[in-house]
């Protein structure tokens, strides 16, 4: 089965407010219910990593 996703960019006060969590590392994967959110330090990474198990 072909499963299909959409990546779009949100301030970090909604991410922090939808997941509680703020980044304190590289990258932070956090599943939410129907969604999965993502924080990445931009200065430190070039690349974002998913697991399709957090969907």
């Amino acid at each position: 089965m072909s499963k299909y996703f959409k990546v779009v960019e949100i301030k970090e006060d909604e991410f922090i407010n939808k997941t509680g969590s703020e980044l304190d590392c590289r990258q932070l994967v956090v599943p939410v219910g129907n969604a999965v959110f993502v924080a990445v330090d931009e200065h430190r990474e070039d690349e974002i990593d998913i697991p399709l198990d957090c969907f």
